[in-house]
C-alpha cells in the first residue's frame, strides 16, 4: 500500500502517517519498495510471529486440520485459546458457506454464564461448579446435564434462539466491557437472562429428524493432563439443519480433535524423551 492508501484506510493525516511508517521501517516491521513507493510487511515480523506462535504449540498441528475440516463441512473453523476467564480467537479458516460474522484474531469471549458452557465441560470440577453456581438455581440442573452429555459425545452444540442475534452480541459486549450505563446494563441483563432460560440454547440432546439453527459446534484439543490446548469451533451455514446433520458435523469435529490431542501428547512425550537423553 502507498502512503496515501494507508492514510486513507486509517483516517490518519498523511504527515502523521508518514511518521508512523518511518518508525516501522526503522524497526524492520515494514519494507518500502523504492520504485513503486509502496509499503509491505517486513522481516522483523517473522520473529514476532514465531514467538507468538510458540505460545500455541497445538496451532501448528491444528492449522492443516482446520483447513480440511472447513473444506469438508463448508463451515468456518475457528481456533480459540482458553484461559480461566476468557476464550480468545487465535486463528480461523473461513468458508463462503459458513455463518456468523468474521471474528478478528484476538477477539475475546468471557466465560460468564451462559457463555463459556462449551469450555467448562472440559475444565476441572471446581471451575465447572463455580461456573454453574453463577447460573439461576432453576436452570443449574439442566446445564449440568447438558455439560455431562457434551463430555460424553465429545462436542458441544450452541443454537441460535433469540430472533435478533445482534442483540445477543450486544449483551455479550456490554457485559464483557462492564459498561456502566444503567440502561445498557439493564438491557444486557434482560437479554442474558432470557438466553439462560432458553432450554435449548445449550441442548442436552439432538433429535435426528428435528431441524436446528446452529450457532457453533465446539470440541477441544487436549494436551497431556487433559488441559485444553485449543478449542476448535465449527460455524456452519445459518440455514436450519437436521439433528442428524448436526451430529455428523459434531462427530467429524470430535474425531479430528481426538486425533490432534493424541498427536500433541505424542509430540510432548517425544520432546520429554529428548530432554531426558
Amino acid at each position: 500500500m502507498t502512503l496515501v492508501e494507508v492514510s486513507r484506510r486509517l483516517s490518519v493525516h498523511k504527515a502523521s502517517c508518514h511518521s508512523m511508517l518511518s518508525e516501522l521501517l526503522r524497526a524492520g516491521w515494514l519494507l518500502r519498495d523504492p520504485v513503486r513507493k509502496t509499503y509491505h510487511l517486513g522481516p522483523a515480523l517473522v520473529r514476532l510471529g514465531r514467538e507468538a506462535a510458540g505460545r500455541y504449540p497445538a496451532l501448528a498441528l491444528a492449522r492443516p486440520a482446520m483447513a480440511e475440516l472447513s473444506a469438508a463441512t463448508g463451515a468456518h473453523c475457528v481456533a480459540f485459546s482458553v484461559s480461566d476467564d476468557y476464550s480468545t480467537v487465535v486463528d480461523q479458516v473461513r468458508s463462503r458457506h459458513g455463518g456468523g460474522h468474521p471474528m478478528p484474531i484476538g477477539t475475546q469471549f468471557p466465560h460468564r454464564p451462559p457463555y463459556g458452557a462449551s469450555t467448562v465441560a472440559w475444565t476441572g470440577p471446581q471451575a465447572r461448579e463455580s461456573w454453574l453456581a453463577a447460573l439461576p438455581e432453576d436452570v443449574r440442573d439442566r446445564y449440568r446435564q447438558a455439560i455431562t452429555a457434551t463430555q460424553q459425545r465429545g462436542y458441544a452444540v450452541g443454537l441460535h434462539l433469540l430472533p435478533d442475534l445482534r442483540l445477543q452480541e450486544l449483551a455479550l459486549i456490554v457485559r464483557s466491557a462492564e459498561v456502566r450505563s444503567t440502561r445498557l446494563s439493564q438491557l444486557a441483563q434482560a437479554l442474558t437472562d432470557e438466553l439462560i432460560h432458553q432450554e435449548e440454547w445449550f441442548p442436552i440432546s439432538l433429535a435426528p429428524d428435528r431441524t436446528y439453527e446452529v450457532s457453533h459446534i465446539d470440541s477441544p484439543i487436549l494436551e497431556p493432563g487433559s488441559r485444553i490446548a485449543l478449542m476448535l469451533s465449527l460455524v456452519p451455514s445459518p440455514e436450519p439443519m437436521s439433528g442428524a446433520n448436526v451430529t455428523r458435523l459434531g462427530e467429524e469435529l470430535s474425531a479430528v480433535t481426538r486425533a490432534l490431542s493424541a498427536a500433541l501428547t505424542e509430540e510432548s512425550l517425544a520432546q520429554a524423551s529428548k530432554l531426558d537423553t
